[in-house]
């Protein structure tokens, strides 16, 4: 990889709520809260002579599957020429943030690779063609903490708040899959705060199950899944606490963050 290349971090979200309030246009319509935290992808990118935009994956998190990964990006690629125009560049992609597990592992990377194309072409991507990428496309683009309505075009700030998150990781979980079981089975409170897809998520990874008794066990008082699965998260207000619990898990891939400004 070039030294001399730009580069993009765009971080994991982390869902502290997600409920289902409806259905539009064939999509499903939300209420939930986001927020950013410090484990990113990281897009290397700088400008190339030809008219044409190529891409390639530098560091990747164990078990990545480049063959099965990189159609996700080509159809961003190719919507973004449709729309705005083609652009000479070269792209590197360390892919960190893991995929199927609902802390925006395919979004991290598409909005990554859009903000740098959007920076060589000199334009302004609207929020529009974000939700045409994917309804977390503009909630990760944005990043922070957030309140996502509709069906993910609508993102307004929340105020930041500094908080340390341990998440674990337990293989995937098929969004589209756990959105169709909702429809049929509906939704279950566990503990504190909601997640609409949790009782579907536990039927298609029973790791989401050990996921949450492991960290309620170490003594995470709350503790939520994020997203669509397959990972759970213990949310806390210490780094000190959240380290604590971090160190004695010694099962499924675990993560030690923090929430991030942007």
């Amino acid at each position: 990889m070039n030294t001399t290349m730009e580069q993009i971090k765009i971080p994991a979200k982390v869902n502290l709520s997600l409920e289902i309030t409806g259905v539009e246009g064939g999509l499903h319509t939300l209420k939930m809260e986001t927020v950013a935290v410090d484990l990113y992808d990281v897009i290397h990118f700088e400008s190339a002579e030809s008219d044409r935009i190529e891409f390639s994956f530098g560091k990747t998190f164990d078990g990545f599957d480049e063959e099965r990964f990189r159609p996700v990006i080509e159809k961003a690629i190719a919507k973004f020429v449709e729309t705005y125009g083609t652009v000479g560049a070269r792209l590197v992609i360390d892919k960190n943030i893991p995929l199927g597990a609902g802390i925006g592992g395919s979004s991290s990377a598409v909005a990554g690779v859009m903000k740098a194309l959007e920076k060589l072409k000199n334009t302004q991507i609207d929020a529009r063609f974000l939700l045409s990428l994917g309804s977390d496309l503009p909630v990760v683009y944005k990043g922070g903490r957030n309140m996502v309505t509709g069906v993910g075009e609508k993102v307004e700030t929340l105020k930041y708040e500094e908080k340390y998150f341990v998440i674990l990781v337990g293989g995937a979980v098929d969004s589209r899959e756990a959105y169709t079981l909702f429809d049929k089975i509906g939704a279950e409170k566990y503990g504190k705060r909601e997640n609409h897809l949790e009782k579907s998520a536990r039927m298609l990874n029973k790791n989401v199950i050990l996921e949450r008794e492991i960290l309620e066990k170490l003594g995470a008082e709350d503790v939520v899944m994020s997203g669509s699965g397959s990972a759970v998260v213990g949310v806390f207000d210490t780094e000190k606490e959240a380290k604590d619990v971090y160190e004695k898990v010694d099962k499924f891939c675990k993560y030690l963050a923090k929430s991030t400004k942007n």
